[in-house]
């Protein structure tokens, strides 16, 4: 089973930052404890306001950001669009475009598989 994004959060947390007790780490990310414990217990799918926080607090690199996004994403049951990318392709009209003509060259129309 691959890890979860509470898992991977814990991981950081313990490894890169040294802090044993997640509620120090809700305090640097300046949320409630209860909220952390919820993400790291892959109860609650952290916001974007969170994630922008947690890329800033653990000093991530890109690969790192990415993998934080798409298992944010991945937490969804409905299959949501990670949200770097959602905002990007939202504030970008050429992503848009390259993206419906990739889909027309695979064969999908809008909004189907």
């Amino acid at each position: 089973m691959a890890e979860s994004l509470g898992k991977y959060l814990i991981n950081l947390r313990k490894h890169k930052l040294n802090i044993d007790v997640s509620r120090k780490m809700a305090e640097k990310l300046e949320i409630t404890p209860q909220y952390m414990y919820d993400i790291e217990n892959d109860n609650r799918i952290p916001s974007e306001k969170v994630l922008k926080k947690i890329e800033e607090v653990f000093s991530l690199d890109e690969e790192e950001k990415e993998k934080i996004y798409d298992m944010a994403a991945a937490a969804y049951k409905n299959n949501k669009v990670p949200v770097d990318i959602a905002n990007y392709i939202i504030n970008n009209s050429e992503a848009k475009t390259k993206i419906r003509e990739m889909m027309k060259k695979e064969g999908r129309n809008n909004g189907g598989n």
